[in-house]
Parts: C-alpha cells; structure tokens; sequence
C-alpha cells in the first residue's frame, strides 16, 4: 500500500464534540441531521448540521450565534418553553415536537438526545409522523454507546474506532465489507484480525504503523493511501486519523475515517484536461450560471472581447449580442435558446473599447439531468472580422466619429436609447451628461485645427477611461460630447460621477510643446426623473448645458423642472439689461489702487453696477455675461469707457490730476472691432490725456484672432493709453505675449494673493510674477490684498501697486472724492 501525506489536519476542539460531529457530519456530504447547543448559556446553538437545515429551511449562518434561533423554530413561546423544557429533560428516549420551518409551514420532529460533554450536548433530528408519539431512538438503542455504533452503522464511507490499545470498537459497514468482518468482532486487535483475514493483512499492518505515527505526533493526520481491492485494481483512498487523549494524557480512541476518492481524482483530471482545452481553444468561451452569472471566461475570450477574466465575470451574458441594431432580434435570440436550448448565427458583438465587431456565435443550455432545469450558458464565439464580407459590412455599418474614434452622434443617439431601455426594464436611473469644452473655439481658432484635433481626442480619451465600461459615450459634434451613466441611485451619486470626470478631463496636457489648461462644463438630465426619451432628456441637458456656461464655466448643472422658468427669468433679466442701458440707470463704482511704496492712491480701477428697481443688486458676473451673449457689450463697453473718463476729468479738475482710471475690456469687444473708436471718442469727450486711461485686458483676448488684436493694440498704443494684462496666470498663460507686445502692466489674480502667506506654491507663482514683469520693465499689480501680512509681503518682493479690501473698498464716486479729499 502506497501513502502520500496531503497534509496535517488541526481542529479547535477536535477530540470534542463539536469536532466529532464535524466530522461525521462531513463524511455523508454535510446532510446529517445533526445539531448541539450550550445548556450553560441559554441553550444558544452551537452546531447545526446540513441536514437541520435540510429539513427545517434555516442554513447555519442564520441558526449560530443568533439569540432568536429557537423564537424562529417555536414563534410561539409558551411553545417555545416546552419544547427547551422536554430537550433538557429527556435521556434515552425521544421527544416528538412541531416547529415552524423557514418557509412558513409546520413540521413535526423528532428529537434524539446524544451524549453530552462538559456543558455541551447534542441532538439528531428525524421527521416524524402526525402521531408519533414519544418513542425511542431511531437505532432502537438505549445506551450512549449503542447510539453511536447506531450512527456508525449510517456512514456510507469506512470508518472505524478504536481504543488506546488498538482494539476496535466500531466499523461502518463498508469497513466490515472491506475486511470480511461481523459486527461481533469488534474488540479484536490488528494482530487478531490479521490472524482471522490474511488477505486484508498488508492493509491492516500499514493501516497500524501510520495509526502509531499519529498517536506519536498527537495531531490529526490526513493522508492519501493506494492500495490494491480484492479485485487487484488500483484504488486511492483520502484517510483521516484523528486521535484523542484523556486529562492525564494517556491514549484514549482513535478515528479513521476513510473515503474512496479514485472516481473523484479521476473527474478532477478530466476537469482539469478540459480545462486546458479550453484555454488553448481560438474559440472564445464564456460559461455563466442560471441567474446569467459569469463564472468563467477562456483567454480567447479575453483577446477577442478586450475584457480581462476579473471583467468578464462582472458581465450579463446578453451583452454578447449588445451590438445588434435591431434590439427586437437580441431579444428574440435569447428567447428561442431559453425554449429551444440551443442558437447559432452570426451576429454583432461590442468590444470593451465600445467598438462593434461581427462574430459566429454558439449559444447552449445546460440543464439538470434529473430535474430538468437550467444551470448552465454556454457560449462559443470566434470573431469575424478579418473576413472580406464582414469588413464591407462593418465599412456599411461604421459610424464612428472620424476624429476621436468615439460614436459619431447618429450610434451615440441609438446607443443612449438602447441603455435607456435596458435602465427602464432594470429600474436604474441613468444620468445623460451633455459635455461641452470651455474656450474651445478659442483655442481651435488660435492654436490651429491639427491641436485643436488633438485636444478632441484627448478630452475623448479622458471621458471613455473616467466614464467607465457600462457608460454610452460619444462625440456630438464640435466641441460637444455626449456621456450616458448607468446604474445609479440618485442625483448626488450623479454628481460624484460628473466631478470625477472634470476632475479627470482637468489633468495637465501638453500641445506641440505648449501647456495648456482644459475645464468642461456640464449639463445633466436624469432618466426617468427628467424624461422618458432620448430627445427629452437630451434636451434638458442642453439647456442645463448653457446655463453652467453662463454661471462661469468649468461646472455642471442638473436639469429640473424649474429650468423654464429660469429661461424665462434670463428673457426678462436680458430686456431690463436693456432698459437700464437705455435710460442710463447703471453706474460705476471705484476701487483705489494704491502704489504700495509711499500708500498713496494713484489710480482707480472702473467698476460697473446695476440696481434694478425689482431684483436688487445684481452682480457684474452675471449681467456681464449676460450682455456679452445678448450683443450689448458693445453698448455697455462704450458706456463704461464715457463714464469713466467723464468722472475721471471731474477728478481731475477737482485738484487730483495724477489719477489715471483702469477699465477692463470684454473679448467680445474685440471681436466686434468696436474698441479703438470707442476708446477715441471717450478720450476726445472727456478731455482727459490718454495715458491716465488705462485698458485691461483677459488673456483670452489675445488668444482670439492673434494678428487682428495685436494690431489694434499698437494703434492704441499709438494713442498713448497704458494697457495691463488682467489676472495674469489663470488662463492660458504664455510668455509669448510679453515678448510679441510690450504692455504697461501685469495684474496678479486674487486667487494667488489670497493665500501668499500661508501657501508656498502661491508665493512661488506670485514672486515669480514679479520678478518676470520688473525684469521685463512692467509695472505689478496684486488684486485681493486683505491683510497687513500679505501688503508687507509685497512690498518686500518689490510689488509695484495693489488694491483689494485692506486699503478700500469700491466706492461710489462722491465717497472717492471725499477720500481723495481726506
């Protein structure tokens, strides 16, 4: 007889009773009746058997450790109580009682008391019939010792035990079987036994030298032993010994218990052999469960679909066929395999990357040979692309977007609407994003279309990888892209996933060696809140789309119902804008500029206001915008530049002629050619010399129409007016610009003020600011100074002008002349 070790067995308490109940549990597939409670502690389940839950519905997670398992059992506790009070009174017989089983119904059982151990005892449960009364154990046995040879004589694998000394005491009759024993023999030795049946000698000698090793060792022992059957064919057993030990120490029993595993080693073999087939097969092959549960794929699945295995088993089935244009057909051919049990065919299947590919699929049924129901999907594919017939037709059916390689606006449509259908059929809500680049036209128009390209794909990239493999993503067009997310709870989950994706399309890039910044602003509607249909919710999320534009760009906004009336609202803001621009009811207020070396005010910075009589003040960031969509910047912009040079003159004559005046300029002023004359006829008004006019201008001013806006700067240069770059370092900042036209000054932005004390990388970008600009010869200006700390800092790094609320709010202009007077 061969033996190989598999390996060493420990059990917490394995000499014990819940050990020992593991154990025969074990042996007869975990469906023996068998449970033990603690009688010290409230009688609390401490064993519960496969085949309890067999006949009672409750599994064993639910039964141990729970205080409620016996209310589950006995609902009723005046019930409950006798049922506690028979179980801890009963000895040899058994006790009939009725319980409640999971499902609901009554079952009538019977209770057979085993021996008990320290303050642990157990039970083995029997159904019993409508009026079985109290009766005796089922191996009509009255002694502990006859119950366990009762049980004993149920095992259908072989099992012995044996005392200290090597005298048997029990063997299960495939034991008895295998050495030609009566029951009437035990209590014999090895070397009695030996004597009674040569031919089970060799066996009974290897059997006692390995028995001798684990009482040696004092641990269970699990080993693998080959022998030869009475009909010399080679058979391969899994044996456990299991020794126990009195308080002294001394030999006690020992268990061995013994199972034929050759037909399962065998079956192993062959699952393993079919599984190599199936990972060397070209073939891919997916394999899912009833419920349409993935629980494997073949590598050739993986090439083929561009899903790894962890992937593939977080899929449905049915996507195999998700990239059919007909949804009617997809559906029809997973109905006929459900009746049929079999469906081949070509068909259209979707890579990871979303592209369609053709391919031949196989799809089986696998059912239970004795109950006939479905357990298994099988499904074989191979991919058809590389055929001439299948590449014309992918050629017929391509409609992907030529630039970033996404679904072109026709397939974005049809795939939303197929993702929307399945989300109604789940119950899933779906967050359709309408996403639009920030200042693409822009950059498009000045960076070149080969960049522009560029950034397209980029940003398409970056939306596929943070989107995810169940999103619809597309390219609607222009700067716009459309993302379709399923699966979602509610609104804040929609608004992780679209901070996530600005978060993800904001990473810095690089274009033909220059950095650049990009931002996205976003629409969202929600399906089913918001619509029903594509074009509703497609709708919805446009206009959601212009109304994060018009709150400043590089945000999102949901759709709501309320988006009509804030439509509305826009339409009535628009004409009362015009209103006020017609009867001249803005005005400007100022904000000193303070020249941080001597503190005194030296100029002052135009601001426009606009009270309106019904809503109040309203902010400059939102009427400005609002006239630079509506084409009233022209008119605003020359208003503002006629005010302000007016008021300045006033100044002027009133004793503080060395005040100059800042006026910032829209970039939509530029683009209507408007700014030159409107600067003229401001300064031939008023009067005042053109370098106490000073024009601030956005970097994305320059970034538009390059060569037309450089020329009119040199005109007004020509006219002697100082210009600025205003919040220099936010945008798309370039050097270029300082060195192609040279300005009077830099303006630093707020943001790298505020937090010049406490943050380095600010005050690394702020002191590199200024020292650029006074090497250059321009004068610095730092916005938002707040604090004492942050002008001392300044005037330290050699900043020349400042302005911000430590040194003056804006005031109107009467309140200016009385602290320029003071």
């Amino acid at each position: 007889m061969q033996v190989r070790q598999t390996a060493g067995v420990s059990f917490q308490g394995a000499s014990g009773l819940i050990g020992s109940l593991r154990q025969f549990d074990g042996l007869q597939g975990g469906s023996f009746p068998l449970l033990a409670v603690d009688v010290e502690s409230g009688w609390q389940l401490e064993y519960w058997g496969g085949g309890c839950t067999l006949l009672t519905g409750y599994a064993s997670e639910r039964m141990l450790g729970n205080p409620d398992a016996w209310s589950l059992l006995c609902p009723d506790s005046s019930a409950r109580s006798e049922l506690l009070l028979k179980l801890a009174e009963v000895s040899g017989e058994g006790v009939v009682h009725d319980i409640r089983a999971a499902d609901g119904s009554a079952r009538r059982l019977m209770w057979w008391p085993g021996p008990a151990e320290d303050r642990l005892r157990w039970f083995l449960l029997g159904e019993a019939s409508a009026d079985a009364g109290h009766g005796g154990s089922p191996f009509a046995a009255d002694t502990e010792g006859e119950t366990l040879e009762a049980m004993f004589s149920h095992l259908p694998d072989m099992a012995c035990l044996k005392d200290g000394d090597g005298h048997w005491l029990l063997a299960s009759p495939a034991m008895r079987q295998h050495l030609q024993l009566t029951r009437y023999q035990n209590g014999f030795s090895d070397a009695e036994l030996i004597g009674q049946n040569r031919a089970a000698a060799d066996f009974l000698r290897e059997s006692a030298l390995h028995e001798e090793a684990v009482w040696q060792s004092g641990e269970p022992l699990r080993t693998e032993e080959v022998f030869m059957d009475p009909q010399q064919a080679t058979r391969l057993h899994d044996v456990l010994r299991v020794p126990s030990f009195d308080r002294d120490g001394r030999r006690r029993h020992i268990l061995v218990l013994r199972r034929d595993v050759t037909e399962l080693r065998s079956a192993s073999a062959k699952l393993e052999l079919a599984g190599r087939v199936l990972d060397q097969s070209t073939d891919g092959i997916l394999i899912a469960d009833a419920s349409h549960r993935v629980v494997m794929v073949n590598a050739a699945f993986s090439e083929i679909t561009g899903y790894s295995q962890d992937e593939a088993l977080r899929l449905d089935p049915m996507l195999l066929t998700a990239g059919q244009q007909d949804e009617a057909l997809n559906r029809a051919i997973w109905q006929l395999l459900d009746s049929q049990d079999q469906w081949r065919g070509e068909v259209w299947n979707r890579r990871r990357t979303g592209h369609v590919f053709p391919q031949r699929l196989s799809l089986s049924v696998l059912r239970h040979r004795g109950t006939g129901a479905i357990t298994h999907y099988v499904a074989a594919l191979s991919d058809l692309s590389s055929s001439k017939a299948a590449e014309e037709r992918i050629a017929t059916l391509s409609t992907l977007d030529v630039v970033t390689g996404l679904s072109n606006r026709a397939q974005t449509a049809q795939h939303a609407t197929t993702l929307l259908d399945e989300a109604r059929s789940l119950n899933e809500h779906v967050a359709l994003m309408v996403v639009d680049i920030d200042n693409f036209k822009v950059l498009n128009d000045s960076l070149g279309h080969d960049i522009g390209d560029q950034l397209l794909r980029t940003v398409g990239e970056r939306l596929s990888a943070a989107a995810g493999v169940r999103a619809v993503i597309g390219r609607l067009g222009g700067d716009e892209f459309l993302v379709a997310l399923p699966g979602l709870r509610h609104t804040a989950e929609a608004a992780q996933a679209a901070r996530s994706v600005m978060s993800a399309v904001a990473e810095p890039a690089t274009f033909a060696e220059m950095p650049l910044n990009i931002s996205i602003s976003i629409g969202i509607s929600m399906f089913p809140a918001d619509g029903d249909t594509f074009d509703t919710l497609f709708r919805r999320a446009d206009t959601a789309l212009h109304v994060a534009k018009r709150g400043g760009r590089a945000d999102y906004q949901f759709a709501m119902a309320a988006m009509n009336d804030a439509s509305l609202e826009r339409l009535q803001l628009e004409s009362s804008l015009r209103h006020a621009l017609d009867h001249d009811s803005l005005r400007l207020e100022y904000q000193p500029l303070v020249e941080l070396a001597t503190g005194r005010i030296v100029g002052i910075e135009a601001l426009c206001r606009w009270d309106d009589p019904l809503r109040g003040a309203i902010p400059p960031n939102v009427f400005i915008p609002l006239a630079e969509e509506s084409g009233m910047i022209e008119q605003l912009g020359g208003w503002v530049l006629q005010t302000a040079a007016r008021q300045l003159q006033a100044l002027h004559e009133a004793g503080h002629d060395n005040l100059f005046v800042a006026v910032n300029l829209s970039a939509r002023q530029f683009q209507r050619g408007v700014v030159l004359a409107q600067v003229e006829d401001a300064l031939v008004r008023s009067g005042i010399p053109p370098n106490k006019l000073e024009l601030e201008l956005t970097e994305s001013v320059l970034l538009h129409d390059g060569e037309a806006v450089m020329s009119t700067l040199r005109q007004l240069k020509a006219l002697g007016v100082k210009l600025s770059i205003d919040d220099f370092g936010t945008g798309y900042s370039s050097f270029a610009y300082l060195r192609r036209f040279k300005f009077d000054k830099i303006k630093i932005d707020q943001s790298f003020v505020r937090d010049l004390i406490d943050d380095p990388d600010n005050a690394a970008i702020v002191r590199g600011i200024i020292s650029l600009a006074l090497s250059l010869g321009l004068d610095v200006l730092a916005e938002g100074v707040e604090t004492e700390a942050i002008a001392q800092r300044l005037r330290h790094l050699h900043c020349t002008f400042a302005q911000g609320y430590y040194f003056a709010r804006p005031l109107r202009p009467e309140m200016l002349a009385e602290r320029l007077g003071g």
